[in-house]
């Protein structure tokens, strides 16, 4: 008898392990704090509460609410789902009202079958997210071009499995190379779509021209006649000429990118004027975009970013911030350029620590030698 006890237990602590693996501290706060209300969120914006700013306050108002969300709910099921989820509650009700253990336990199969479909949808989705994934880093440049003179290293993490941000080099001669860092509004599988596409203009229009501002309202040109209404996309050009040792940057609405002089010790963003891809020619586009050209000296340090650095929050929603990065970059500016990416990278998962990234973030450091 006492060996079956403790074959019974083992059996039912092996279960437990089984059964709670993976679970954490940060999992339960991130389901009752973040997936919670970002699942209140979706429902809430597929009802028309959205169109209404009035406060919650009333007994029958809240009700309302709910049974706004809840028939949202059930509208995301399909027709033949959410029948026979109908038919589980009504068969649960029936059940507590009788009382009769065959309609609940018939009502709980239903319902747990319903989730495994669920489930199995999700996983699948989620399988097809994963080779989109492969796909968008296969699209990244498989290595970064050697330009002597030139320490270059990026660093790119997307806040979901795939995202917005992109980046890109063009080796143009042997001194010569353009480098591309954007960021498409929004995030998941459209925003990675825009990015793999203006990834390959860049890599075409590089090819027939080397000035950032030309190659910057090319790709507007093209991007606007296929982007939705509302959707927009920012991006920094950096054209290096190391034999005539100069620095070209046009940017389309996109953060500054950040110069480190190694002669001075200071760090100084630089602002070419410019609006972001996707604005129809006629907001005056070609009009309002600068090009910046600039020596470069020994030492000295650009690095292109996406927001998602500079916006990256930790648990008491405080944001990392223009001048965490900046102190990161002075910092580490005397390293070559991996060493500065890792730098900051290091800065920043000191400050967000076990919180997730609520954007993408990428980096290119450009360091002269």
């Amino acid at each position: 008898m006492a060996s079956y006890l403790k074959k019974k237990i083992k059996k039912a602590k092996d279960f437990y392990r089984l059964y709670t693996t993976g679970l954490n501290r940060q999992e339960v706060e991130r389901l009752l704090k973040k997936d919670t209300l970002q699942a209140l969120t979706y429902y809430k914006e597929k009802t028309t509460l959205k169109n209404k700013s009035q406060e919650i306050r009333s007994f029958k108002t809240r009700v309302k609410v709910v049974k706004e969300i809840f028939l949202s709910f059930l509208m995301q099921l399909t027709p033949a789902r959410r029948l026979f989820y109908g038919i589980s509650v009504v068969g649960f009700v029936i059940g507590l009202l009788a009382p009769d253990w065959v309609w609940i336990t018939a009502s709980f199969i239903v319902l747990n079958l319903l989730l495994a479909l669920e489930l199995a949808d999700k996983l699948t989705t989620r399988d097809e997210l994963e080779i989109a994934r492969e796909i968008q880093i296969g699209l990244q440049p498989e290595k970064i071009p050697e330009i002597a003179g030139l320490s270059i290293f990026s660093f790119s993490q997307p806040a979901k499995i795939v995202g917005g941000d992109f980046f890109n080099f063009v080796k143009r001669k042997d001194d010569q190379m353009l480098s591309i860092v954007g960021d498409v509004a929004g995030k998941g599988i459209p925003a990675a779509l825009y990015a793999a596409h203006i990834q390959s203009m860049f890599e075409s229009l590089s090819e027939q021209n080397a000035s950032p501002a030309m190659i910057l309202n090319g790709l507007n040109q093209l991007i606007c006649k296929r982007l939705r209404e509302g959707d927009f996309i920012t991006a920094v050009i950096a054209f290096f000429e190391f034999g005539e040792k100069t620095l070209t940057i046009a940017r389309a609405g996109h953060n500054w990118p950040l110069y480190y002089c190694s002669q001075t010790k200071t760090i100084a963003p630089l602002k070419p004027r410019g609006l972001c891809l996707g604005l129809d020619e006629t907001m005056g586009f070609s009009s309002c975009l600068e090009e910046k050209t600039m020596p470069i000296k020994s030492g000295d340090v650009l690095l292109l970013y996406s927001d998602g650095i500079t916006e990256a929050m930790n648990s008491k929603n405080h944001l990392f911030e223009l001048s965490r990065l900046e102190s990161a970059l002075r910092e580490s500016a005397q390293f070559p350029a991996q060493k500065i990416v890792e730098g900051i990278n290091h800065r920043l998962d000191e400050f967000v620590q076990s919180e997730e990234l609520h954007d993408d973030v990428t980096m290119v450091a450009v360091k002269v030698k």
